[in-house]
């Protein structure tokens, strides 16, 4: 006896150092979906309710359990990461004690080592640290251990707390009642079926329903939905085998390319089933991993993180199974258990190198880091805010954010990032390099609404570059406006399910004679809505801009959407009352253009891989000799050109041969800059040139300079991250 005790406190200080080991790599490791839970624990704690967006109740996380435990956390450290990751090596701990003492009466101490020693050291468990994966791995394995000891009751109650951990561990907690019926009818075949139907384990079913009734029923009047909205977004109900498919592939990725002994795996985890059914404390083992197994290739979820607990239970099996083969190769006792050793211990090792090679998170998170601090510093609390991936970006953005996939949009009734953009039209978008959001931005009417106003890059990121985009234009309508600008006309389209889709939104300007002096009109949702009839009860943002190259003066505009009509009255101001505006005083290039003064549309502060707006406001003189281009160049202290807005007037469609003498053109201009741009002062240098001819030559101003450094200072910040394209 004395010797199996140090053989156990040897072993526990081998495990231990093994998961911190490990742990110490993993430290900073995170993924994405983890700041989802994270974002709901710190709203908790902080007094804002169960929620992502304050004011908003959907229930967007999968794990009600904890992310109560996480909110309580959060009173002892804000640093949720390693908070989260510490939590989840105390949990491998207590999963490998449990499963150790689930096989204690079944196997040799060897084998619950074994068990314990696998689990520690591979590489699906450290991916999965810092979100539920491990409480849940505990929590399951404590319900099958207390079931094996022929505590139902305390088992059953440990799958209540599963099942509040995640909806899927309904399956558990359904797996233990089942068997327990099974049992029961067993034990009293001799009796009536009658008898036999009162004999049943009624009440063991009780206990689970009232264990997880609470949050399901505060589910229910909170979120109007006891299922997360996360259900529906992630899971495509009997569209494929997807979680056998990607369940081969995560396999091969993490065990199969370093280790091809992990193929004799599948073999051992079939005879431990084969064997474990015949165990009867042990029978809910193999029949969960079974039911576990087919649930979720029914709804065809395929996330690395819900492989992890039956990964966990084929280890069990696995070694079961192995145990009772090695047993039948003879009665040579030290042969076996050198082959076994040198079998365990060879994968244990590769599976610690392999462990290792995953330790880093993915970068693109350091740039979800860097982006989301950036929102959060510069914008009004008040912003509403696109992305992709929610998590990471969400929880440290810290303003109202939506997600494509729509994890916490419940009416995402497509999760494209096209649909999301042109429905909500929200303040700022953000865009990464993946292929899907490069398709968004490279269409025209994604330029129409958006700006770019910094971009964000981390080495090796395949996401990078990531732009956050600004909106355009307000979404509210403003009483006046100065010659120039553009009319912001808005409208919120309400939409039943199956109603027809509008053609198209149109808005004119008229004028105090009721002139029409504008028009316009463009595609309902830019002809691209997915569907055609509305797919659900939402509601879609619209909006026209009327460019105000009008005079000054009082003026009605018209804006019909769909069925809609509405109108209303509003100013416009001469140019020069613009706010940013700067006069130029005989800045001529005779004898066809003044340039009467200019403004910064949005400020004289930019960043870098964003973009500067100036409108020029010209006065034409006389004809032209020819259509010269305009130069507009962004230079730094020695001169040097940074980035360039060259071109025609008004986005290249007024050549100066249309204009007309004594006009007023409004022209802005957007200089994008370099993502890698510096940060300092920049100037703007204004001229015309002959690209024509070739020869690229200058015109002159009536000074003799061939152009003119424009009396702003252009402010460009660097927003973060490593400026690398």
């Amino acid at each position: 006896m004395m010797l199996r005790s140090r053989h156990y406190w040897l072993f526990g200080v081998i495990l231990l150092g093994l998961i911190a080991y490990l742990t110490a790599a993993f430290w900073d490791y995170t993924q994405d979906d983890v700041f989802i839970t994270y974002a709901y624990s710190r709203n908790i704690a902080e007094g804002r309710g169960f929620v992502f967006n304050p004011g908003e109740h959907v229930q967007g996380t999968t794990t009600p359990l904890y992310t109560l435990l996480m909110s309580g956390v959060y009173f002892l450290t804000h640093d949720l990461l390693h908070a989260g990751n510490l939590l989840s090596a105390i949990l491998l701990a207590l999963t490998c004690g449990l499963a150790f003492l689930l096989t204690h009466d079944h196997l040799s101490h060897y084998g619950g080592f074994t068990i314990s020693v696998i689990l520690a050291t591979s590489p699906l468990i450290y991916v999965s640290f810092g979100m539920e994966t491990l409480l849940y791995c505990t929590l399951l394995m404590l319900a099958l251990w207390r079931w094996e000891r022929d505590r139902p009751y305390e088992a059953i109650l440990a799958a209540a707390a599963l099942t509040w951990t995640r909806a899927d561990g309904v399956v558990l907690g359904g797996t233990l009642w089942l068997v327990a019926v099974w049992d029961s009818w067993r034990d009293h075949q001799d009796a009536p079926i009658i008898s036999r139907l009162r004999q049943l384990p009624y009440s063991l079913g009780l206990v689970y329903a009232t264990a997880i009734a609470p949050w399901y029923l505060f589910a229910w009047a909170y979120f109007d939905t006891p299922l997360p909205n996360t259900f529906g977004a992630k899971q495509s109900s009997l569209e494929g085998i997807q979680f056998l498919k990607d369940g081969w592939s995560w396999w091969k990725i993490f065990y199969w390319d370093n280790n091809p002994l992990s193929v004799t795996a599948f073999f051992f985890i079939i005879i431990g089933a084969w064997r474990v059914l015949k165990i009867k404390p042990l029978r809910p083992v193999a029949l969960w991993a079974g039911f576990y197994l087919a649930g979720y290739t029914i709804l065809n979820v395929a996330a690395f993180w819900y492989y992890t607990p039956l990964f966990t239970i084929c280890i069990v099996l696995m070694v079961i199974g192995g145990t009772w083969i090695f047993e039948q190769m003879g009665h040579n006792k030290l042969w076996r258990f050198a082959l076994a050793g040198v079998l365990v211990g060879v994968s244990g090792v590769l599976a610690i190198v392999r462990s290792q090679d995953f330790a880093d998170p993915p970068p693109r998170t350091r740039t979800y880091v860097v982006l989301g601090k950036w929102v959060e510093a510069n914008t009004p609390t008040n912003t509403t805010l696109l992305v992709g991936d929610l998590g990471v970006m969400g929880y440290y953005a810290q303003r109202h954010t939506i997600d494509s996939p729509g994890l916490i949009v419940p009416e995402m009734y497509f999760k494209q990032d096209d649909y999301a953009v042109l429905k909500y039209k929200t303040d700022y978008v953000v865009a990464t390099g993946y292929y899907t959001w490069q398709q968004v931005i490279a269409q025209d009417w994604f330029d129409t609404y958006y700006r770019a106003a910094a971009q964000f890059s981390t080495e090796t990121d395949t996401f990078s570059p990531m732009t956050v985009y600004q909106r355009r234009l307000p979404l509210i309508i403003p009483p006046t406006l100065v010659q120039g600008d553009t009319l912001p006309l808005n409208c919120d389209i309400r939409l039943n399910e199956g109603d027809t889709i509008p053609n198209e939104i149109r808005a004119r300007l008229l004028g105090s004679a009721g002139n029409v002096v504008i028009e316009d009109a463009h595609p309902f949702f830019e002809s691209i809505y997915p569907a055609n009839t509305a797919e659900g009860d939402e509601v879609i943002r619209e909006q026209i801009g009327l460019p105000l190259h009008v005079s000054a003066g009082n003026y009605q505009w018209e804006l019909a959407c769909g069925d809609d009509r509405s109108t209303g009255e509003f100013e416009v101001l001469p140019y020069a009352e613009n706010a940013g505006f700067v006069r130029l005083e005989e800045v001529v290039w005779s004898p066809f253009a003044q340039l009467a003064g200019i403004a910064l549309a949005d400020g004289n502060t930019a960043w870098s891989g964003g973009s500067v707006r100036v409108v020029f406001y010209w006065q034409a003189l006389a004809p032209a000799a020819a259509d010269y281009s305009a130069l507009v160049h962004l230079v730094d202290a020695q001169g040097h050109v940074v980035a360039q807005a060259d071109g025609y007037a008004v986005n290249n469609t007024r050549p100066l041969s249309s204009w007309q003498s004594g006009e007023t053109i409004f022209d802005t201009r957007e200089i994008l800059l370099p993502p890698n741009l510096p940060a300092g002062d920049y100037s703007i240098l204004v001229g015309w040139y002959d690209w024509q001819s070739g020869s690229n030559e200058r015109q002159l101003m009536t000074n003799g300079n061939d152009a003119i450094r424009l009396p702003v200072t252009i402010q460009v910040q660097w927003p973060g991250g490593t400026g690398l394209p």
